[in-house]
């Protein structure tokens, strides 16, 4: 501890402002204690971030969250008016319930815009809206006009923030853009596309009065694009991003036509969670959405996704060897998954880790599996091995556990047949049960795994 001290004393007060600059703003505010020299430097830090929820406390009753909220506004007004540094690169304001504070939030992106901000990010959404329905809510704030001036924006978010569609093509540096809790057009989007050769990253949370979703310009660079929960008028889809990386989609089944170039896709997060009324050929469907993202390297699914993938013409795997190296299932765990875990680790010969993200799903009923199985006994069967757990799986990571049988039968099937299996890492619920469950009951049960036999003699399991 004393040498580390020491190199730090001989940074100067310019690294130092450096480093501090790399971290969170809550950490870099964090520094002053470390130091009578650290003591006032994070406030020249170049990212700045005031956000309300490290001050309201919303379980509390609105005459003294409204007090909390002013408190921590008139926090962020003395912090910007001793800012002692020059330009800033990312400015972050998050404040719901803004309408008692207009000239208040006015002064804050002022200071952004003074001081040549790289990134704005302005969110005024209400953490009380539900995220998981098509509940609409109006934006709560209008983006000022001094902001269209300042062209050399790189990054954007924008959160029940208005602004003016054709204003907002003056922003033609933009790599990143963040829009949620919006109403928005297939025509911006597109001209979006267009106008912004630059852009790298397109996020659209909770949006709205879109008639479908059209991605796809000649020169269009982008690689991540994430479409969160936002009701279209026409459930269709349409990707045409020749350099697209990473791809999330949360919300109802929809119809997709996705082309990428097969040299860059590396990850999909597919969540359908939202879906109500799964209908006819929807198996078909969820199987076309996989082969359009081939040859992705990391895989999420959903519970129905793993419910109604096997449905489709092909019950038993993909007609080709996935390329997944990391798959993870938000699950419950529930005999009526069983079959799309199983069709998925057939899909996937290469796979290295494996993460089970347990948690309450919706399970369908009159669920009908496409093949004759007995769910008690499913990975118990010696007769049906995975050639990922024999020959390339090193990892399984299992996140809210509480030792039901069916958790236990899938985790001994990995510790039993993982031939070059490293680790496996139990995370124990911390959520109380049925029948007398709790954190300290799913412990005792985890730790029954570790007298399983193993096949790997490197394996080593932890439960946290």
């Amino acid at each position: 501890m004393a040498d580390n001290m020491d190199m730090f004393r001989k940074l100067s007060e310019h690294l130092i402002l450096i480093i501090i600059s790399f971290l969170p703003f809550k950490e870099a505010v964090r520094t002053s204690v470390l130091s009578k020299r650290w003591r006032y430097i994070w406030r020249e830090t170049r990212n700045i971030e005031f956000d309300e929820r490290a001050f309201v406390d919303f379980r509390e009753s609105q005459e003294m969250q409204a007090s909390q909220r002013r408190g921590f506004m008139d926090f962020a007004l003395q912090r910007i008016q001793n800012y002692q540094g020059r330009d800033i690169d990312k400015f972050q304001l998050t404040l719901s319930k803004p309408e008692n504070f207009h000239g208040d939030i006015q002064r804050c992106i002022s200071f952004a815009i003074t001081h040549n901000v790289k990134g704005l990010g302005l969110d005024f959404s209400d953490p009380t809206w539900a995220e998981d329905n098509l509940d609409n809510h109006a934006a709560l704030f209008d983006l000022p006009l001094n902001v269209y001036g300042h062209v050399v924006l790189e990054s954007i978010k924008l959160f029940s923030c208005n602004f003016r569609n054709s204003d907002f093509m003056n922003f033609r540096a933009l790599k990143q853009v963040s829009f949620g809790w919006l109403e928005l057009s297939l025509s911006f989007i597109e001209a979006l596309s267009k106008n912004c050769p630059l852009l790298e990253s397109l996020s659209l949370k909770k949006c709205w009065n879109l008639d479908h979703l059209e991605i796809s310009g000649q020169n269009l660079r982008l690689k991540s694009f994430v479409a969160d929960n936002c009701s279209l008028i026409s459930d269709e889809i349409v990707i045409d991003a020749p350099y697209l990386r990473f791809f999330k989609y949360s919300g109802k089944m929809a119809h997709f036509e996705i082309e990428i170039h097969r040299s860059h896709m590396e990850e999909a997060d597919l969540d359908f969670g939202i879906e109500f009324e799964p209908y006819e050929g929807i198996g078909t469907d969820l199987y076309n959405l996989l082969n359009q993202l081939y040859p992705i390297k990391i895989l999420t699914v959903c519970s129905f996704m793993l419910q109604f993938l096997p449905l489709g013409d092909e019950p038993v795997r993909m007609g080709f060897d996935m390329r997944i190296k990391h798959l993870t299932l938000k699950t419950s765990v529930h005999p009526f998954e069983f079959i799309g875990i199983r069709f998925l680790l057939n899909s996937s010969p290469y796979l290295e880790r494996l993460t089970l993200d347990i948690g309450p799903r919706r399970i369908f009923g009159g669920y009908r599996p496409p093949v004759r199985v007995n769910f008690s006994r499913f990975w118990l069967e010696r007769s049906i091995k995975y050639k990922c757990v024999k020959e390339s799986l090193k990892v399984v990571e299992a996140k809210g556990f509480k030792g039901t049988m069916h958790e236990l039968s899938l985790l001994a099937h990995m510790i039993i047949y993982g031939r070059v299996l490293e680790r496996v890492d139990i995370t124990v619920s911390k959520e109380e049960g049925g029948n007398g469950g709790n954190e300290n009951r799913y412990r005792e049960i985890a730790n029954a795994m570790l007298e399983f036999p193993r096949a790997s003699p490197i394996l080593q399991i932890s439960i946290k």
